[in-house]
């Protein structure tokens, strides 16, 4: 069995009503009497969930004085069918989580009731490898202290020696300068593009886990990010995709989490797709690129409405000497603010600095974005120099790409793709020109008339 990490405890109180059904869902817990195990599990494959099923039965012939039950047992008829899986898991001392498939609406309610700070026990059947690989691909979960099963009877035994402790969260104040924190597709579709392009468009700063880049997702990090947020973003692509089935299954994960904390959380679906039951309605799928805008715009207003109307209260935490410690993020990106703090004006810098260097090459986490970002900070404030902040993903070209290979020879293409590339570098100096020329003129009064 694999270790189980500890991170400081984060209490999580139920609030009045779920905001989940728009407060329609009743949160009272006088029609469920408080369980000591809730089991929760796919119903595909048939044979594992009927050996989840007989192991809880089995368990509660042996221990008659402690209650048990699955999701099964719940009293769903004629009710929304996620409020009664959440009063379940927000009564129950433990909840057993059947990871041997990477189902969506486990993987929702175990990042829900680690966000309720309820524990979890995430069981696996070991001579089950047909998602194997994938549990390895998602990251979340392969050191997150598991149980292996092979029959009722094992897991039964299993159940009853575990004793349950809730997996402790990190304590995060909210990030009030990146209060949103997205979680990007690892493809690159258009409809990623026009999120992209939305958040910045709105001024509002973010931070943003790119699999792409950094493959892997500790639940730490997870937890630590969702903690620090006012907002969650995940982005589901396609089953049809590869990869999708990973990439789904972190945003399930994520987005129980985030709900469970109170976040605002954007699920964002790339086409029509039949939904898991717990997340169904939370879902916003879109069949054009261009409806995302649409989508994004609402969370961004009710973000920025906290961020002026709430007001911040700082409160003093006792810190033991390895909690005062920070390494920083693991992208430059997601704390540029502070940076300042404990950046370390490196050779590489000072060369980039002073001009000497036009190209910073480097691997991942060498560097190569606080570079940027000092040389910037140190020469923005200057009116004698024009800063200008381009990132590839500001301009997708594509189907000009696909044309220019399609149609002209192979010298001809670097030509066409250079000049292009130099156009479109002369046409944002321009734009930047313009903009600063334009704030200056109300200044100057020459200048406006000219």
């Amino acid at each position: 069995m694999a270790t189980q990490t500890a991170f400081p405890l984060l209490p999580v109180a139920p609030p009045d009503f779920c905001e989940y059904a728009g407060g329609a869902c009743d949160q009272t817990f006088d029609d469920l009497k408080p369980a000591d195990g809730f089991a929760v599990y796919a119903s595909d494959p048939p044979l594992i969930a009927q050996t989840i099923e007989a192991a809880v039965r089995r368990v509660q012939q042996q221990q008659p004085s402690r209650r048990w039950q699955t999701w099964e047992d719940l009293n769903i008829p004629g009710q929304i069918i996620f409020c009664k899986v959440c009063k379940a898991l927000r009564s129950t001392q433990k909840v057993v989580a059947d990871v041997t498939t990477l189902n969506p609406n486990v993987l929702f309610e175990i990042g829900y009731a680690i966000g309720l700070g309820v524990a979890v026990q995430p069981v696996r059947d070991r001579s089950y490898v047909r998602d194997e690989k994938v549990f390895e691909e998602l990251g979340m979960l392969d050191t997150f202290g598991y149980t292996t099963f092979e029959n009722s009877e094992d897991l039964a035994a299993q159940l009853i020696s575990h004793e349950g402790q809730p997996l402790l969260q990190p304590r995060s104040a909210i990030n009030r300068e990146q209060p949103v924190y997205l979680v990007r597709s690892h493809v690159q579709n258009d409809g990623m593009v026009h999120l992209m392009s939305a958040l910045k468009k709105s001024g509002l700063r973010f931070r943003a886990f790119d699999p792409r880049e950094t493959p892997r997702l500790s639940l730490h990090d997870a937890a630590k990010q969702v903690s620090a947020s006012l907002a969650v973003i995940v982005h589901l692509v396609a089953p049809a995709r590869s990869g999708s089935v990973v990439n789904n299954a972190r945003g399930a994960l994520l987005a129980g989490l985030a709900m469970a904390q109170g976040k605002r959380v954007l699920m964002l679906q790339e086409g029509e797709v039949r939904q898991p039951i717990d997340f169904r309605d939370v879902v916003k799928s879109y069949t054009t690129a261009t409806q995302v805008s649409d989508y994004v715009i609402p969370l961004i207003k009710s973000v920025v409405e906290e961020l002026q109307e709430s007001q911040f209260v700082a409160v003093a935490l006792p810190l033991n000497l390895l909690e005062k410690v920070d390494l920083g993020d693991l992208a430059a990106e997601n704390e540029i603010k502070g940076l300042s703090s404990y950046f370390v004006p490196t050779g590489e810098y000072n060369e980039a600095k002073r001009g000497h260097a036009r190209l910073v090459v480097g691997r991942k986490g060498a560097g190569k974005t606080a570079i940027f970002y000092g040389v910037r900070s140190t020469y923005k404030p200057s009116r004698s120099h024009l800063v200008i902040d381009l990132k590839p993903e500001g301009h997708q070209f594509a189907k000009l790409k696909e044309s220019v290979l399609e149609q002209l020879s192979q010298g001809v293409q670097q030509h066409v793709l250079t000049a292009f590339w130099n156009y479109i570098l002369l046409m944002e100096i321009a734009r930047k020109i313009v903009d600063d020329e334009s704030k200056l003129s109300y200044q100057t009064a020459d200048r406006r008339a000219a």
